[in-house]
């Protein structure tokens, strides 16, 4: 008689306890393979948006520096002097830090169009109702606060100095609607009730800041009016330019 093998030993209870400790170490050995693929993609969406965000946080810095030396550079060219000069750097970087307050209020993400307006002029806006405000609500990327931000400052400086805010009686509508075709949005500065200006000589920095360079940042495009009534201000912007874009 031949010898008899282990296996040939087992009885169908040992082979129930085989197979359900087979099938046990199986379901663990895909857990294991399931978690370390998760973990892989984990990783990987991780790099990814490590890298956007070093990228985007390397294209704002140089934009703000930049603009700051934009800002010091022609401040100081055109004062008429040099306490001038210091006011109106020190305006405009107030600006911008005022821009990075709502920046990090939101998490350097997006925030409502009507509060990023409202605070940008918060402080010239002393009495209720002297700019009044008006516009369907928007969601807009953090990429438009700092230039929005900068363009209400020069305007409402101005208009502080020689426009609407000068006098008592001077009242601002600012305003922003979808043109026809639901791509651009168009925002509008009017002035009124205020002193009677004309459009001045040589254009000042603040005027090619909110025309040229403010306006290309946005992808869009400004426009100053010097009316005897006040002046008026257009900005036109791409909607796709405004609103937070997609995480790749």
């Amino acid at each position: 008689m031949g010898l008899r093998s282990d296996h040939d030993r087992t009885g169908p209870k040992e082979d129930l306890v085989r197979n359900s400790t087979l099938r046990t170490q199986n379901l663990n050995l895909k857990r294991l393979l399931d978690e370390a693929s998760l973990n892989s993609v984990k990783r990987d969406v991780a790099e990814r948006l490590r890298s956007v965000l070093m990228g985007e946080l390397h294209h704002r810095v140089k934009n703000m520096m930049a603009i700051v030396t934009a800002i010091v550079r022609q401040s100081l060219r055109t004062a008429a002097s040099v306490a001038d000069a210091e006011r109106a750097i020190g305006s405009r970087l107030m600006a911008m830090s005022s821009a990075h307050d709502v920046l990090l209020k939101v998490d350097w993400t997006s925030a409502d169009l009507k509060t990023v307006i409202q605070d940008a002029i918060e402080t010239h806006n002393t009495r209720s109702g002297r700019i009044a405000v008006d516009g369907p609500q928007i969601v807009v990327a953090s990429s438009s606060i700092l230039p929005l931000t900068m363009i209400l400052n020069e305007l409402c400086t101005n208009s502080t100095k020689y426009g609407a805010l000068s006098v008592e009686s001077g009242r601002i509508s600012f305003t922003w609607v979808f043109d026809r075709t639901g791509e651009i949005i168009v925002f509008r500065w009017i002035e009124t009730a205020g002193p009677k200006i004309s459009a001045p000589g040589p254009r000042s920095f603040g005027s090619r800041l909110i025309e040229e360079a403010l306006p290309r940042q946005l992808g869009g495009t400004g426009c100053l009016k010097f009316s005897p009534g006040g002046v008026e201000y257009k900005l036109m912007v791409p909607m796709q330019m405004l609103v937070p874009a997609a995480m790749p």
